[in-house]
């Protein structure tokens, strides 16, 4: 499972929908517009948008979950 104390971190400004992110723990979080997230890998989207893969950091070495967002809906 993904870990990184030092990586950074933004905030989510949006909803984000349910097929650019996934659950990664039994507690079944899933993404909601204000959660600091980590970011990890920046790409282009297919519409050529750039966005980046975040993870929702829990207690531990888990994320609760992973989602794509655009770097337009983070602040």
């Amino acid at each position: 499972m993904w870990s990184n104390s030092s990586s950074k971190r933004a905030r989510l400004l949006v909803e984000v929908p349910v097929e650019r992110y996934r659950v990664l723990s039994a507690e079944g979080r899933i993404p909601r517009a204000g959660d600091i997230v980590a970011l990890d890998q920046g790409f282009t989207g297919d519409d050529g948008l750039p966005m980046v893969l975040v993870y929702f950091p829990a207690i531990g070495n888990e994320s609760l979950y992973e989602a794509e967002v655009y770097e337009s809906e983070l602040e």
